[in-house]
C-alpha cells in the first residue's frame, strides 16, 4: 500500500468513523447499507483493513480467521456461504479479538471503543456476506 493510499484509507476511516458515531450502533446498520450499495463499497474493505492494520489481525481475513480460532468458525462459515448468517454477540467478538486490538482499531476509525465490538457483532456478519455473494470472499484490491 502506498503513501498515497495510506493517507486516503485513514481520511477515509476517519469519516467513516465520525459518521458511525453520529448513527449510534442502532442507525449504523442504515448506513453501512448505504455504503454497501452505494459507491464507497470498493472501498470498504481498505478501511476495514486499514483500521485493523495496527492490530495483530492485520486485516479483515486475520479478524476471520481469529474469530474461526476462537470457535467462530461456524458463524464466520455462515457470512461467507450463500445460507443464513449466524449472528455473533458484542461479548463474543471481544473475547475472541481481545480489548485491546478493538480499542487500536476504533481509535483508527475515530469510534469510541465501547462503540466497535457492537457495530462489528451488528454489522461484520452483513459486510462479509456482501462480499461473498458466491459462497466465497471476494474483498476489492486482495
Amino acid at each position: 500500500m502506498g503513501l498515497f493510499d495510506q493517507m486516503m484509507g485513514g481520511m477515509m476511516g476517519g469519516m467513516l468513523g465520525n459518521m458511525l458515531s453520529k448513527a449510534g450502533p442502532d442507525g449504523a446498520g442504515a448506513l453501512i447499507e448505504t455504503l454497501l450499495n452505494g459507491p464507497m463499497a470498493q472501498a470498504l474493505p481498505g478501511i476495514l483493513n486499514g483500521a485493523l492494520a495496527k492490530t495483530p489481525y492485520g486485516s479483515i481475513e486475520g479478524v476471520l480467521a481469529r474469530l474461526r480460532e476462537a470457535g467462530l468458525g461456524h458463524e464466520v462459515d455462515s457470512w461467507i456461504s450463500t445460507e443464513p448468517n449466524v449472528p455473533v454477540s458484542a461479548d463474543e467478538i471481544v473475547t475472541a479479538l481481545g480489548p485491546e486490538p478493538l480499542e487500536a482499531a476504533a481509535g483508527s476509525l475515530g469510534l469510541q471503543a465501547d462503540m466497535l465490538p457492537e457495530l462489528l457483532a451488528k454489522h461484520l456478519p452483513t459486510i462479509i456476506d456482501h462480499f461473498s455473494p458466491n459462497g466465497v470472499l471476494e474483498l476489492p484490491g486482495s
